[in-house]
């Protein structure tokens, strides 16, 4: 004897033993006896596939009763109580006793599809494993990541980053209508561009930053996202900055500024990318042009954002940053008045910055400014250096620490003054602490004791 249910034999018989096709006929059952009973929660009652399962004792599975939503759901589908629908039967006796009373639907012409087949594909085709929920949470840690990250630093936020990453990965393997698999390779871009640029911030191979920052252009690419595309190129186009590798860097930057020149994240592109990079090979001119199409740009904005954003934001340059950018252009340029005057312009936003690491990076070159200047203000430089060093920055990233360690040897000429001396030891000390990490490697010989 093989025993089953009722509820089994009843769906059997009608041929909703699809899940897909199943949850079709539960949906409209549940949006009828939310009706009838007045009650809204019905409508949204769902069955796991899972539940489905157990329900038609499938897999080894015991059939349970249903919980109290669902059990209301049912009585409607079926017209009689849970108690009586997942009553044991016996199978053999309900296909020679059972008599279906529905009444039988005339043929179709051959060649056309099932009408509950062409329902369950079309349901299969615009069901996601990504709801809104989901999305919603992808995109708050994302904004939190970058809330966050100039407080915490790569070391503390690469974790969570590629944790993001991974989920998205994992989601886009399964199957979403396209409005929302767009949203998902957005969202993907923007995970890769984060670890891409703290790979830069935190010292890792250049391999490191390239492949997350190709991921990213990729993702990007593929949903017409140009402003991430750009802002990956930029990414690039740092990492390539810090391997010292400036040519490169600037045809990164380039790069980027030929998808859309006119575009606002062009000016990041410009002033971070070209400008910085022309500078430190010598180019005069391109520098100055590039400092100058950013502004330029800038102006031309409707909108920007106010004050100094988070360095790993998506937004476009606000023009604080710009400026901010163009001082450490102009001295690689050895123009220090104009560096000088540059912070004066910027120096109220920058006190009151949430932007730790911009505080310490124009504190440090305002202090080689004031060394390389024709007479050099020593004691000044140093006290500006220190306090570039206390700016927040328990967590530094590669470009605070390079720039101090650059302010150091500018000043090694006058070693034998205590304000250097001093200055060695405060360096020497931040170099010690260890969430400094691997980013001082190489760096602390240099260091005299």
């Amino acid at each position: 004897m093989h025993t089953t249910t009722r509820f089994a034999l009843l769906v059997q018989e009608r041929h909703w033993d699809s899940y897909e096709v199943f949850c079709i006929r539960f949906a409209k059952a549940a949006a009828r006896a939310a009706e009838k009973e007045n009650n809204p929660r019905l409508a949204r009652t769902d069955i796991a596939r899972s539940t489905y399962a157990r329900w038609m004792g499938r897999k080894g599975a015991i059939s349970s009763t249903p919980r109290r939503d669902a059990a209301l759901v049912l009585q409607h589908m079926f017209n009689m109580s849970p108690e009586r629908l997942f009553e044991p039967i016996d199978a053999s006796s309900w296909s020679s006793g059972h008599r279906s009373t529905a009444p039988v639907a005339p043929a179709d012409p051959p060649g056309f599809d099932d009408p509950l087949t062409i329902v369950s594909q079309t349901h299969r085709l615009t069901s996601s494993n990504a709801d809104d929920p989901v999305l919603g949470m992808v995109r708050g840690t994302i904004a939190s990541i970058v809330a966050r990250y100039e407080t915490l630093g790569p070391q503390h936020l690469a974790g969570e980053a590629r944790i993001i990453r991974e989920t998205l990965h994992g989601i886009l393997a399964g199957h979403q209508p396209p409005r929302t698999r767009t949203e998902l390779f957005r969202l993907a871009s923007q995970a890769s561009g984060l670890l891409g640029y703290m790979a830069v911030n935190a010292g890792a191979r250049y391999e490191v930053v390239d492949a997350y920052c190709s991921e990213a252009e990729t993702l990007a690419r593929e949903v017409g996202e140009v402003a991430m595309e750009m802002w990956a190129n930029g990414t690039r186009s740092l990492g390539l900055y810090y391997q010292k590798r400036y040519a490169d860097a600037d045809d990164a930057a380039s790069a980027g500024i030929a998808l859309a020149p006119g575009h606002p994240q062009a000016i990041r592109l410009l002033v971070n990318g070209r400008a910085r990079a022309l500078a430190r090979i010598g180019d005069r001119a391109g520098a100055e042009a590039a400092i100058g199409h950013a502004l330029e740009l800038s102006d031309r904005q409707t909108s920007l954002p106010d004050g100094l954003t988070s360095c790993i934001s998506f937004e476009p340059y606000s023009m604080a940053r710009s400026l901010a950018n163009a001082i450490t252009t102009r001295l690689s340029l050895g123009d220090t008045a104009e560096v000088l005057a540059h912070a004066d312009q910027i120096e109220e936003l920058i006190e009151h910055s949430q932007s730790e690491w911009s505080r310490a990076l124009v504190g440090l070159d305002v202090a080689s400014a004031l060394l390389k200047q024709g007479s050099p203000e020593i004691e000044h430089a140093m006290a500006r250096g220190r306090r570039a060093l206390r700016s927040g920055t328990g967590r530094p990233i590669k470009s605070v620490w390079e720039r101090a360690v650059e302010l150091y040897q500018n000043a090694e000429r006058w070693h034998d003054e205590a304000e250097v001396g001093d200055y060695a030891e405060e360096l020497r000390t931040w170099q010690s602490q260890p969430q400094v990490g691997l980013i001082a490697v190489g760096w602390a010989s240099q260091i005299a004791p």
